[in-house]
């Protein structure tokens, strides 16, 4: 069963769902930033990151079961973007969970840019391969 009507499951709809509102939970958190309202920003913050680990939990599944293939079909343009896309997510949800729950990180604007900037590529190259598995 696909929400998206596409080849994917039910899982991946909900994950690519989810991770995009978590997106642009993001943004509107970043909104809420420069307005200096740093109450609203650090709670929208959260909320995506806990909606990135409930995605990332999900699909994570699906790649402990097909890691073998990844890693032994390098070459194939999908693999490499699926590795790609999970390396750069969990440098970028590890990031966020240590930002968000004051770990680690120290906040300040590099540090945040450098989140956000990790958290959009992982977006992008989760698109890319939801579209290169099954929409293409």
């Amino acid at each position: 069963m696909s929400i998206l009507s596409t080849r994917a499951g039910l899982f991946a709809d909900l994950a690519l769902i989810i991770q995009i509102a978590g997106f642009i939970i993001l943004c509107l958190g970043v909104m809420y930033a420069k307005r200096k309202d740093f109450l609203k920003h650090f709670t929208l913050e959260r909320v995506t990151v806990l909606l990135a680990v409930i995605a990332f939990l999900w699909m994570g599944f699906s790649l402990l079961i097909n890691f073998q293939v990844f890693i032994f079909h390098l070459t194939v343009l999908s693999n490499l973007l699926t590795v790609f896309h999970v390396i750069i997510g969990i440098f970028s949800l590890l990031s966020g969970i240590f930002l968000a729950f004051d770990r680690i990180i120290k906040k300040t604007r590099i540090s945040m840019r450098t989140m956000f900037l990790l958290w959009s590529a992982a977006l992008l190259l989760g698109i890319a391969v939801y579209m290169i598995y099954y929409v293409l």
